[in-house]
């Protein structure tokens, strides 16, 4: 499979909990230096503008005619706007009601600005696939590199909002998990230049894996395919998430795989949503653009809530 480069990242992730918010929220920037426009600017709703302005500083230093592709993915999309316009449909008693929410709580909607943005006239594309939303897009744009294209622009964006936490701690989705929300962004590229991260060997989801034992197969078959020996895993990345339950896959599999590879998590730093395996590539490929980084090759194995299962393999840039 020809390997996909990371040529550049960008990221907007989670705070510590503070006392006022019982989730990890993003630390946003100050998007007045990213996005100009104040018009502009007033009418996005915060994941718009964390999507938007995170986009924009990923292909900041490429012209527009060098973007062959944008292609974005969310979880749950724009909630926020989706709240205010149903409860404008509630207390106008769906009557005169203001379109600008709607239209705005779209889930293509950080797709289309950044390329409105930049004037970028190419493939825009967004997935909606809950739990392997992200993984979907970087598939997409790993498929448009293979056929041709120079450089693609995939990022993912999830946002939590006092509603939306509630909502999912009465449903008991949160027990012993910190939620989260954040936007990454990274520019694919079919050549290596000298701002190369890391390159993507391999991609690959699943469903419905009932044990590690099964959960160990996928990852034999699919090593199996990209990699010569299994050893070559120096590091193993996991979305453990602080449930004891849900969690119980990835200590087992620690326990039987790669005994000399080195472990770690990233759920405890960016909370769970269904895009968080996006900050996992951002952080595999900012620790392997460090130097120095003993780490050559990482696997990231990720779950969402036991239904949606990904496994990435990011090899550090030979240079």
């Amino acid at each position: 499979m020809q390997p996909v480069y990371i040529n550049h990242i960008t990221s907007i992730h989670a705070d510590p909990v503070s006392e006022e918010r019982p989730y990890l929220s993003a630390r946003e920037p100050d998007y007045k230096s990213i996005i100009t426009n104040a018009v502009l600017r007033r009418r996005m709703s915060r994941i718009i503008k964390m999507g938007v302005a995170c986009g924009l500083e990923c292909i900041s230093s490429l012209p527009s005619e060098k973007v062959n592709a944008i292609i974005t993915a969310t979880g749950l999309g724009c909630l926020a706007d989706t709240e205010k316009f149903l409860n404008t449909v509630i207390e106008n008693e769906e009557q005169l009601l203001n379109p600008t929410p709607f239209i705005q709580s779209t889930f293509n909607t950080v797709g289309a600005q950044i390329a409105l943005i930049r004037q970028i006239h190419a493939y825009n594309m967004t997935y909606v696939h809950r739990g392997l939303s992200f993984e979907s897009a970087l598939l997409d744009g790993m498929m448009r590199i293979w056929e041709g294209d120079e450089n693609v622009l995939v990022g993912a964006m999830d946002e939590i909002t006092p509603a939306s936490h509630a909502i999912q701690q009465r449903l008991g989705l949160l027990k012993g998990i910190p939620a989260g929300e954040g936007a990454q962004f990274f520019l694919l590229g079919q050549q290596p230049s000298e701002s190369t991260l890391a390159e993507i060997t391999g991609i690959s989801t699943f469903r419905h894996a009932d044990s590690a034992t099964d959960v160990a197969v996928h990852i034999q078959h699919f090593l199996q395919k990209h990699l010569s020996d299994s050893n070559q895993i120096d590091w193993f990345v996991t979305g453990k998430n602080g449930n004891g339950k849900e969690d119980a896959i990835y200590t087992d599999l620690e326990k039987s795989l790669f005994p000399a590879a080195k472990y770690s998590t990233f759920k405890d730093e960016c909370g769970e949503y269904p895009t968080a395996v996006a900050f996992a590539v951002w952080k595999v490929a900012r620790a392997f653009g460090e130097a120095p980084c003993s780490e050559q090759t990482a696997l990231i194995y990720n779950h969402f809530h036991s239904i949606n299962h990904s496994l990435i393999l990011i090899r550090k840039r030979q240079w």
